[in-house]
């Protein structure tokens, strides 16, 4: 069996708290592992593995009517990336989750800080000069991806391919719609999966990979390693890996705060400028609902339809 529904992006805006909601209910099964990553290759110009890998994930699937995966990182793959998915899988539901670009941001720097990335003295400015200073072909090398955070905010690039590809089998969620309504979210959702609403909706939205720093590196390293290894099994036993979870958090995790100067924040908005104004000519272009925080940019003729 194969996945016929796949969250795609964005990295930091949700993902896994939407995957995980959505994997309460009785008539989806969830991939082994939230993200298989199977079709990474198709970024970096390299070889899928054999499909029979990618079958694996899905290897306790049952009759369930969705098999649902979440690897976020899909959405930057473009045209490439969405045609592989449509030609491998088929006739399928993609879902992608934006998130305002700036707090994106500032949530994937504080990320890579936390999983050993980057240095964790490098601070916002010193990022901007080392990614500003790649390419397009540095990005092809999958270990440069710690430096794709102000670039993985510029959405127009990546989504019209997708809208393209899947048209009304894309449903695209807004994060602030997601943390502050997760029933409206969680039912609109499940709809679009052709799902009763009913099993999800009253479901209480995880918390899933909130951003935390940590105390000692070396304790650090080990948990992001054990992590890796042992995540088919915490999958599995959901409540056990939120104790553990919890444990290592009050033993070697302290609360993140990234310094954010006034014209460091007048950078990067001024950066997202041109296109968030793409992004909402093209939501409204579509149909969709814009997102609160791209009304600035709606195009002065359009209707002001907010999500």
């Amino acid at each position: 069996m194969l996945a016929n529904a796949v969250i795609v992006g964005v990295e930091k805006a949700g993902t896994t708290s939407l995957f995980r909601a959505l994997s309460a209910h009785p008539d989806v099964a969830p991939a082994l592992v939230k993200e298989t990553r199977y079709f990474h290759p198709v970024m970096y110009g390299t070889t899928l593995e054999p499909l029979g890998e990618y079958e694996r994930y899905f290897a306790e699937a049952g009759d369930q009517s969705i098999r649902l995966e979440a690897s976020p990182r899909y959405f930057y793959g473009g045209r490439a990336l969405a045609g592989a998915l449509k030609e491998t899988l088929g006739d399928i539901r993609v879902i992608v989750v934006l998130r305002e670009p700036v707090s994106r941001f500032l949530s994937f720097f504080a990320s890579q800080k936390a999983r050993l990335r980057i240095p964790e003295k490098l601070t916002v400015e010193e990022y901007l000069a080392h990614s500003d200073a790649m390419d397009e072909a540095d990005f092809l090398d999958p270990e440069n991806h710690r430096w794709f955070g102000l670039r993985g905010g510029f959405y127009a690039d990546w989504l019209p391919a997708w809208h393209e590809a899947f048209g009304a089998k894309l449903a695209i969620v807004d994060f602030d719609e997601l943390v502050h309504q997760p029933e409206a979210t969680l039912r609109r959702v499940s709809e679009f999966l052709g799902l009763e609403p009913e099993p999800v909706s009253n479901v209480a939205l995880p918390a899933e990979n909130r951003t935390a720093s940590y105390r000692n590196r070396q304790l650090q390293w080990l948990a992001l390693r054990l992590n890796r290894r042992l995540e088919v099994v915490l999958r599995r036993h959901y409540r056990v890996k939120q104790r553990l979870r919890g444990v290592y958090r009050r033993l070697n995790g302290r609360t993140v705060r990234v310094p954010m100067p006034d014209e460091v924040k007048t950078l990067l908005t001024d950066r997202y400028r041109e296109p968030n104004a793409r992004l909402s000519a093209e939501m409204v272009a579509w149909g969709e609902s814009v997102p609160e925080w791209l009304r600035p940019f709606l195009p002065a003729a359009s209707p002001s339809r907010t999500a």
